[in-house]
Formats: C-alpha cells, structure tokens, sequence
C-alpha cells in the first residue's frame, strides 16, 4: 500500500535530532509523498532546503498562519509569492481562523485570511484550510466564518474536482456539508481514532472516502496509541487502518482513494 501525507510539520523543532531518521522511516512504512506544510515565514527557507533534498517525495505548501497575525508584514506578502510561484509548490496554507486560545483578535486573523485569499486568486493555488472553534461554538464558530468569507471571496477555480482541504477537521457535519459544497477535502488524521470521537467518525462515514485526505499534522495529534508522544507520517498506516475497521474497507481502498484524492488536488507527479 502507498499513502500520501498531506500535513506534516516535519520542519518543527520537535524533529531537530533526527528529522532524516523520521523521514526514511516514513517512506519505509508506506508513505510514497509528504506535503511538508511551512506556515510560518521563519520556516519558508528550511522547506525549500527540505525539498531539495527530497525532490519529488516532498512537497512545500507556503502560508501564514492565523495565529501569526505578526507576520503579516509588508514583505512577507511579497515573499510568499515568490515561493508559491515556483513550479514544485504544492499550494498555500495553512490559513484560516482559530477562536480558541484568543478570539479577542479576530479582525487580524481577518486581515491575514484576506491577504492570503486573495494571493490564492490572483496565483491560482489550492488552499488548505485551518478553523478552529472557539470554546463557546454557537457564538465563536471559526468554520461558520471561514466557508462564509470562502463563499463570497474565494473566487480560485482550478478547474479540479477539489480546490483545497478543510484540515483537522473538527467540526460538525453542517461544518463537514459547507465545506464540501466550496470543493474542499476533508483532512483526517490520529484524532479519528480517540475513543470519544465518535461524532467526527460518523462525519467522515457521511462525507465518504471520495472526499477525504489522509494526514497527521506531526509533530501534534497522534494516534490514540501513542498519545503523549511525538506523532510523524508513519503512523498514516495506522490512521488508515482505524478508518478501514470503523468504514468497512480495505486499508488497500483507503490507501488508493485518498492517494487518489490527494493526487489530483495538489498535481503531485507521477500521476
């Protein structure tokens, strides 16, 4: 079986020591590429060395964060740009909103989606999505906000089944149904397998393996056997195999849908 890893942070401090040993590891546990997200503008030149030395099996999304309300300077913008303009970028992100540390600040984490957005339409490249709640949902709902401003603002269309990812997702299923209805993905990762997840795993049976990305956001969210440690793309397999037992499909479906899926939306090559 061959998955692909479509959210790693594999440029975090936490792989520091052995950051070559994770990666050869990964590849040897079945992950044929990883989409290596550098979100931060003081992580945009370790990516570009990370994908020299990985040609063609990882692959760099450019973005700014919503928390990083800092890095929206004037010439980060003009930066951002440029990596995203280079012919092995696999698109921007990861951008959004997050209410659930401080939604004091949402007017800046507006102004970052604004400027991300509209580089989105004016480059043409896919987007993968942050949105997180806050901890009152029914008044701070970052999805409602996000798909609101995507449905009126987005204008990117890459003539493609899909145009973005709906990352970690953690949502409801009226969340899941807006953003499907703009041409995202859903991204699933460890949290599918917590064991009082069982809303997020019935979202993902709705949704249907046509319309899901297979991540693990590493170095964060690992799976439920291995909480508390340090997550990486290896443990894709293993996220994999609890969808197969909560979907009723074989791990090789899963591995070919989502590899599909994941294909198609960031043009990766070979396919």
């Amino acid at each position: 079986m061959k998955f692909i890893e479509t959210h790693a942070h594999l440029c975090d401090k936490a792989f520091d020591k052995d950051r070559d040993e994770i990666i050869d590891k990964s590849f040897s546990s079945g992950i044929e590429k990883i989409i290596e997200i550098s979100c931060s503008a003081k992580d945009w030149q370790s990516a570009l060395e990370l994908r020299e030395k990985y040609k063609n099996k990882i692959f760099p999304v450019f973005g700014i964060y919503p928390g990083y309300i800092e890095e929206l300077t004037a010439g980060n913008p003009l930066e951002l740009q440029d990596n995203l303009k280079k012919d092995f970028c696999a698109g921007l992100g990861e951008i959004g909103l997050d209410y659930y540390w401080d939604n004091s600040k949402k007017k800046e984490q507006f102004q970052i989606l604004d400027s991300m957005i509209d580089i989105s339409n004016n480059i043409g490249k896919i987007c993968v999505f942050h949105a997180r709640n806050g901890k009152d949902e029914k008044n701070d709902s970052a999805y409602m906000d996000l798909t609101a401003k995507l449905k009126d603002d987005w204008n990117f269309d890459n003539k493609k089944r899909s145009r973005g990812i709906l990352h970690c997702f953690s949502g409801n299923w009226e969340d899941a149904k807006a953003g499907l209805d703009l041409g995202l993905l859903i991204g699933v990762n460890g949290t599918f397998t917590y064991k009082k997840n069982h809303e997020l795993r019935e979202i993902i049976k709705k949704a249907g393996l046509e319309n899901i990305v297979l991540e693990t956001d590493c170095p964060y969210l690992p799976p439920q056997a291995i909480r508390g440690k340090r997550n990486d793309p290896s443990q894709i397999p293993v996220i994999a195999q609890a969808m197969s037992e909560y979907l009723n499909a074989k791990p090789e479906y899963i591995a070919d849908i989502t590899s599909a899926n994941a294909n198609e939306l960031f043009s990766l090559p070979g396919e």
